[in-house]
């Protein structure tokens, strides 16, 4: 497999051949703020947070562009920034605040996020809907959902059709009441705990956490 030369915040890297910026990126240890993107499933583009901009100053996905040759990669500019800013606000504007009881704090992809754009909880809590807590999801013997930490970044979702081959989640509701639910009979689960190790704000967690 040939390699691809581009350059990406002024530094000369090199790329698979039909790698996307975020992999190649991140292959060389430069990080672009990402959700929805996980490398053991096709890239979705739905969190939008990867935007980058190239050579003649487009933003981009990262994760669904390819690199090409000659490529030069800014991930942060004060383009890309205003955009990715408002969609993290956004995002923690819906999102819960309880960061220190909350199971994936210190490993949750939002907290790293945050700190990369140097935003915290506390400055963005006036942002905060005011909202019925939704109840969570403990249908389920392995695993519980719960709908107030969950981003919608779908990776459970693909994780059960593209890695175990079934269809049982799927995004229900609609606007702001769209939430994560089974879908058709919740018994065919077999509790591989895919979707739940790939979750990135543990909006699914094991039942013994």
């Amino acid at each position: 497999m040939g390699k691809i030369p581009l350059t990406i915040d002024g530094s000369d890297v090199l790329a698979d051949s039909g790698a996307t910026i975020l992999e190649a990126a991140l292959k060389n240890g430069i990080y672009i703020p990402h959700l929805c993107y996980h490398a053991g499933l096709k890239p979705s583009g739905v969190c939008r947070l990867c935007l980058v901009e190239i050579d003649d100053g487009q933003l981009v996905i990262s994760c669904r562009t390819p690199v090409e040759q000659g490529m030069v990669v800014k991930t942060k500019s004060p383009e890309v920034d205003k955009v990715r800013r408002a969609i993290v606000e956004l995002l923690i504007a819906n999102h819960h605040t309880d960061c220190r009881n909350c199971p994936s704090s210190g490993n949750c992809e939002l907290q790293r996020i945050m700190a990369s754009l140097h935003l915290s909880v506390k400055r963005m809590r006036p942002l905060r809907w005011a909202k019925e807590e939704l109840p969570r999801d403990m249908s389920n013997p392995f695993f519980d959902y719960d709908p107030n930490k969950c981003m919608l970044c779908g990776i459970c979702v693909r994780t059960c059709e593209n890695v175990q081959g079934d269809s049982l989640l799927d995004f229900v509701g609609r606007g702001c009441g769209t939430r994560i639910a089974f879908f058709g009979d919740k018994s065919r689960c077999g509790s591989c705990g895919e979707c739940v190790v790939r979750c990135p704000v543990s909006a699914l967690v094991h039942k013994n956490v």
